[in-house]
């Protein structure tokens, strides 16, 4: 910031909006996706989806909306005890569905503000990378700029410092990162076993 001056914040704005609309289109996605998949009505999923979605606006943690999740799996999704002991703690631990968005776009932002034009070859490589790396990407707030941008940036050879440029500008682009992750854990529950039966006192009234 002291380098680049007062001039950083326009483009700073745009990348913040520019990734928070695409993270906002990936999650809208989803609904659909988790509807057709998991066979339940698209009300239901949002139902489902919204506890974890409102403790992900608040805490910008996966794991710590992971109660949540399980909650609203059980009461609009069905005791199902898979979905709920094994599928959705996993899905947290190592399903980030935005890291191949944001963990992407930030690197890409910091090339165009820096001048270093990149090759397909190189943006091809960092996609690779992201998506290999999003697996390791712990469910804390701005996580993904810890343990996935710098191998990114790394494997284009950008300057590491920019980093700190992206941790500034991470508060509001992580809601969405959190909240489009808690809605990708839960699409994956109710895909999962779409045919699993349901218990009858779990399922809430239409």
């Amino acid at each position: 910031g002291a380098e680049l001056g007062l001039g950083i914040v326009g483009p700073v704005g745009f990348y913040v909006v520019a990734l928070c609309a695409m993270i906002l289109v990936a999650g809208l996605a989803l609904y659909p996706v988790a509807a057709v998949g998991g066979r339940i009505p698209l009300r239901t999923f949002a139902r489902a989806c919204a506890p974890a979605q409102a403790v992900a606006i608040g805490t910008r943690s996966s794991l710590a909306s992971l109660p949540a999740l399980i909650e609203g799996a059980r009461r609009w999704l069905g005791n199902r005890p898979g979905i709920t002991g094994f599928v959705l703690p996993l899905s947290v631990s190592t399903f980030k569905i935005n890291t191949p968005i944001a963990d992407l776009a930030g690197p890409l932002f910091l090339a165009h503000l820096y001048g270093v034009s990149l090759t397909p070859g190189q943006i091809a490589t960092m996609t690779l990378v992201t998506v290999a790396m999003s697996f390791s990407n712990p469910g804390i707030p701005s996580g993904g700029l810890f343990v996935v941008t710098a191998p990114v940036m790394l494997s284009a050879g950008l300057p590491l410092e920019g980093i700190g440029l992206l941790i500034a500008a991470d508060a509001i682009p992580d809601i969405f990162n959190t909240v489009i992750n808690v809605t990708g854990d839960m699409a994956v529950a109710a895909m999962a076993t779409p045919d699993a039966p349901l218990e009858p006192e779990t399922v809430p009234p239409a």
